[in-house]
């Protein structure tokens, strides 16, 4: 494997320019809001320079396994595969066919990696890092080569009859000898040993501490995109979005957050320049610094629907109790504002009190204790009606990603690119979300607007589950995390999905860290009718908004099914994702453990 730093993400590309003269480039993308804001950066790149490419969406293993099969095996002139979120937890090199005519660029926020990877037979593995975590990355990538050869060692002594036929037809192992014992070079048998427990116990922290996102994708990718200066105001809005995914759904903190916004301050400034005294940039598709909500998709909906359905707000005030409603009401009073405006779709209230809300809600909010309801982001004008911040952008793209259409059919709506029966409907779907954010046509903001129009629906279905989970008081505590097991109601189809379930497990989280005696996981499991199975997702409660702990389920879910031989399915991306059959479900929680 080798580590690419950003200062050479350009001559990264100048390769993958130069390999698709002589081939074919294959382009793999996961179904989140940050990879597919990073593809269409990418694709705009790989256009700009004429470069053909194949786009193949993916949502778990099955689609890379199938994709290996059938696009890459059967294709002799590939000559690059470039990963985006989807490939770093996997041996790429393997799973593509070991093919060294091939190099595998993965750009993916996953971590930690698989070191398969960094062996030295996996040199066309060319991996996207940040320059920050390359000197540990390095060092895990030491350890796991030294421990290698000596298994390698091992297994040499323990059949010497073969050791000739080895010598002939494999020399890597060879390799990572030689280098295994320059680092060794000086050191006693004792030495050796005591280094090599600690390498085994630096292996074990990092795989075990639990799984965590490092940069953006579609902020890496604009990097390189800043490099070649090809940066455009679409670009920057699609590199906002992906960041902003991130930490919406706390996958970085907000201190990884604002170095972000900083730096994409300067570019907002550039692209998005005001001349002229008193000038406005009204009707156009320019991008504008703000301070935004901590609660959801206020332009679109009331204020009072914005603040009740919103995970921060909801938290702070307890909403899902009369006393808690009984705050919201009182402090809008303190707003001065009354609760038939509140009631109003924001676009039809009074045009005074839209003047003076921000002020009002700095002023009242931390009153109830609402201390950080603001953080920095940005918003985009679509046209003259229609602007969006760049939380709108996140909450629609994800809904309109995770909603089947049985489930937006349930609630009234239509989603036409949802259907997964093959690549080229897949395909398709990708362009048109992607159109949606980097093109300013009015046509594809009203798709932005439907799919915010969902996202309403679906976030009502969520808080409806959680109040009703926190009523009825369904939650357990097994040894050190949350659990509640949903086995029915109504709502219960719409969450089949691992992102509407985590969206649940999140609210819950979020009620759980202001009212509840201790700050623990959450694992939530819905049930599947149609499958006989049981959707798994497992969360971290940070103590604060804000604020991101690793998530150490995957490898306590695998370890929890090795003891029960449950009958589960791996095929997220995400390790703290799985499909367990019913029968298995508890025994399955009652023997998981993860480090308190």
């Amino acid at each position: 494997m080798v580590l690419i730093t950003e200062s050479y993400f350009s001559r990264a590309f100048e390769r993958i320019k130069q390999d698709s003269v002589e081939g074919n480039c294959v382009l793999f993308v996961a179904s989140d809001v940050d990879a597919i804001c990073a593809c269409k950066i990418f694709q705009s790149i790989l256009k700009a320079d004429l470069i053909q490419h194949k786009l193949v969406p993916v949502s778990g293993h099955q689609d890379l396994e199938k994709a290996s099969k059938d696009i890459v095996a059967d294709d002799p002139d590939l000559r690059t595969i470039i990963m985006l979120n989807c490939g770093a937890p996997l041996e790429v090199f393997e799973l593509f066919g070991n093919r060294e005519e091939v190099k595998i660029y993965v750009i993916d926020s996953h971590r930690p990696f698989n070191l398969d990877s960094c062996l030295p037979e996996s040199k066309n593995v060319l991996i996207f890092e940040d320059a920050s975590e390359k000197s540990k990355l390095n060092e895990y990538m030491d350890a796991y080569e030294d421990i290698m050869v000596d298994e390698d060692d091992n297994n040499s002594e323990m059949d010497d009859s073969n050791d000739e036929e080895d010598d002939n037809n494999d020399d890597r192992p060879r390799q990572r000898r030689r280098l295994t014992e320059k680092g060794d070079e000086g050191l006693s048998r004792s030495e050796r040993r005591r280094k090599r427990q600690r390498q085994r116990r630096l292996l074990t922290e990092y795989y075990e501490s639990g799984v965590y996102h490092a940069n953006s994708t579609a902020g890496q990718v604009y990097a390189l995109a800043t490099q070649l200066a090809r940066t455009n105001n679409d670009l920057l809005w699609l590199a906002i979005i992906g960041i902003t995914s991130q930490y919406i759904f706390e996958r970085i903190d907000t201190d990884k957050y604002l170095k972000y916004i900083s730096l994409l301050n300067d570019d907002v400034a550039r692209f998005n320049l005001i001349h002229g005294e008193g000038a406005k940039r009204t009707g156009d598709s320019s991008i504008q610094t703000e301070e935004d909500f901590r609660f959801m998709l206020f332009r679109h909906w009331s204020l009072q629907d914005s603040m009740y359905h919103s995970g921060y707000v909801a938290s702070k005030l307890g909403l899902w109790k009369e006393f808690g409603r009984r705050r919201l009401l009182n402090m809008f009073a303190k707003m001065g504002f009354s609760i038939q405006q509140c009631e109003q779709v924001y676009t039809h209230m009074d045009i005074n009190l839209k003047e003076i809300l921000r002020n009002k809600i700095e002023t009242v909010a931390p009153l109830y204790g609402l201390t950080d309801i603001c953080f920095p982001s940005f918003a985009r004008t679509f046209g003259w009606k229609q602007r969006f911040s760049a939380s709108d952008a996140v909450y629609s793209l994800v809904t309109l990603l995770e909603t089947s259409p049985e489930s937006a059919i349930r609630l009234g709506e239509d989603v036409l690119w949802n259907k997964d029966e093959d690549w080229d409907a897949l395909e398709e779907a990708t362009d048109n979300i992607g159109e949606g954010l980097s093109s300013i046509r009015r046509r594809c903001a009203e798709e932005l607007e439907r799919g915010v129009k969902l996202c309403m629906k679906v976030q009502r279905a969520v808080v409806r589950q959680s109040t009703a989970v926190l009523e009825k008081r369904a939650v357990r505590v097994i040894k050190n995390f949350r659990t509640v097991v949903m086995r029915d109601g109504p709502d219960l189809p719409l969450f089949q999905h691992p992102l509407t379930l985590s969206k649940l497990a999140l609210f819950l989280t979020d009620a759980y860290r202001e009212h509840g005696n201790r700050n623990l996981p959450f694992v939530i499991a819905s049930y599947d009718e149609e499958h006989e199975s049981f959707l798994v997702v497992a969360t971290t409660g940070a103590p604060t908004f804000g604020d991101v702990r690793k998530n150490p389920f995957g490898m306590a879910f695998q370890k929890a099914a090795e003891r029960t031989q449950a009958r589960i399915s791996f095929d997220s991306f995400e390790t703290s994702v799985l499909q367990i059959h019913k029968n298995d479900l508890d025994l399955f929680i009652e023997n998981l453990f993860v480090a308190a």
